[in-house]
């Protein structure tokens, strides 16, 4: 349905926000390689409507999967609709070259990745994704129960 070209300009716009955020809701935390694998081709399929930003958004996102698998179909993928849908994006032969040369199952070299997304994120006008700093040293609240310890224990006995 989505590569044939059914759906009309304005109806397919519409559908493809909506699959896109049904996507997003349904993609979010998840740990299924082949549920992510699943949704790569037709998330890209979605760039030929006309109001692709968020469609590009979570393509961008998901170049950078820590899944290599994810990352490398979401590539392989975005090269396809850009070589089947002419002119979606601008710089499209600038964005092709650079999928095609980067090796995005690479595990050893994310920081890399992330600036060859960052590049394309440039070329086709989206915000780049921000990297959210998990690393945060978060406080430990311990609560001490009433027979908790074992001098609680020790105290109440009368020793």
């Amino acid at each position: 349905m989505l590569t044939n070209v059914i759906l009309e300009d304005e109806l397919g716009s519409k559908f493809a926000a909506q699959f896109v955020s049904q996507v997003k809701s349904e993609l979010k935390g998840c740990g299924s390689v082949v549920k992510l694998l699943a949704s790569l081709s037709p998330l890209a399929n979605c760039l030929q409507f006309s109001s692709n930003s968020t469609v590009l958004s979570q393509i961008m996102l998901l170049l950078c999967h820590r899944y290599p698998r994810v990352r490398k179909g979401m590539a392989d993928a975005f090269y396809t609709a850009l070589v089947t849908f002419d002119d979606v994006i601008e710089n499209s032969e600038e964005v092709s070259q650079i999928l095609e040369e980067t090796v995005w199952e690479d595990p050893n070299d994310i920081d890399e990745l992330r600036r060859k997304r960052n590049k394309i994120c440039d070329l086709v006008g989206v915000a780049q994704p921000k990297l959210l700093n998990s690393n945060k040293a978060k406080p430990i609240v311990t609560t001490v129960e009433q027979f908790d310890s074992y001098s609680d224990l020790v105290g109440r006995a009368g020793y």
